[in-house]
């Protein structure tokens, strides 16, 4: 999967893989090109996409119960 990301994105990015890593032991990887002011992302594995989208969520989820 590749997508274009702006430097934000990118940077959301990245502190969703070392998440990921740090609180489920999921490896994202990938290859980042820089393209102009954007960044192309690879991901080199077949990620069930779904999956890490419901964990973030749920991890989501429970950092904004505490904190209320």
């Amino acid at each position: 999967m590749k997508a274009t990301l702006t430097r934000e994105e990118y940077k959301e990015f990245n502190f969703y893989v070392d998440f990921l890593k740090e609180k489920h032991d999921i490896n994202i990887p990938h290859t980042v090109e820089t393209v102009g002011d954007k960044f192309l992302v690879e991901i080199l594995e077949d990620i069930d996409v779904n999956k890490l989208d419901n964990l973030l969520d749920i991890d989501n989820d429970m950092l904004y119960n505490t904190t209320q």
